[in-house]
């Protein structure tokens, strides 16, 4: 590939990530906000923030775990990167305050052996950023619905924006790697 050409594919490379990113800054629900601040006792910026936070989290969770190709979540991370840039330097301190809601959400999607699923965890962190330590079972229910709406978003999102996998139904996915690969 020339350099005119890889030029070009990183900018088109660019161009998806940047459609997909503009989906994750979306804003929450207006029933969310209101039900995460009385839920937590706090204000409505506070919770804003927080569902845009995960919001972003769980997006770049999607593009990392069901993306077609490896370089669709560095994309992702680079577009993020930028918009948090972009953001801190109106509000001091957003590049660390990402970093820390990135580990967070992060973290909880890696816990290994637990009873709870992915997605319940995630939603405690949410609930717990805003100031509800131990949800009853209604309010971790209604994090779990919120979270569950996000990745089905970014999900829905991903495959809009970079395609779905097609593979021929009468062949398995290995069989289409050999060919591919020059090793059938």
């Amino acid at each position: 590939m020339g350099i005119l050409a890889a030029l070009q594919e990183k900018r088109r490379r660019q161009g998806l990530a940047e459609r997909y990113v503009a989906a994750l800054l979306r804003p929450a629900a207006a029933d969310d906000v209101a039900w995460l601040s009385a839920a937590g006792g706090g204000s409505a910026e506070r919770s804003t923030r927080e569902l845009a936070f995960a919001q972003r989290a769980i997006g770049l969770i999607v593009a990392e775990r069901d993306a077609l190709d490896d370089l669709t979540a560095a994309d992702v991370s680079h577009a993020l990167d930028a918009i948090v840039a972009r953001e801190a330097r109106a509000r001091s301190g957003e590049v660390a305050e990402w970093s820390a809601h990135w580990r967070d959400y992060a973290d909880a999607l890696a816990a290994r052996g637990r009873a709870e699923p992915p997605l319940g965890r995630i939603a405690r962190v949410l609930l717990r950023r805003v100031g509800v330590a131990e949800p009853d079972a209604d309010q971790l229910a209604r994090g779990v619905n919120i979270v569950t709406a996000f990745r089905h978003s970014a999900n829905d999102v991903l495959r809009e924006v970079y395609g779905s996998a097609t593979l021929p139904e009468d062949r398995p996915p290995s069989a289409v790697l050999r060919e591919r690969s020059g090793h059938g």
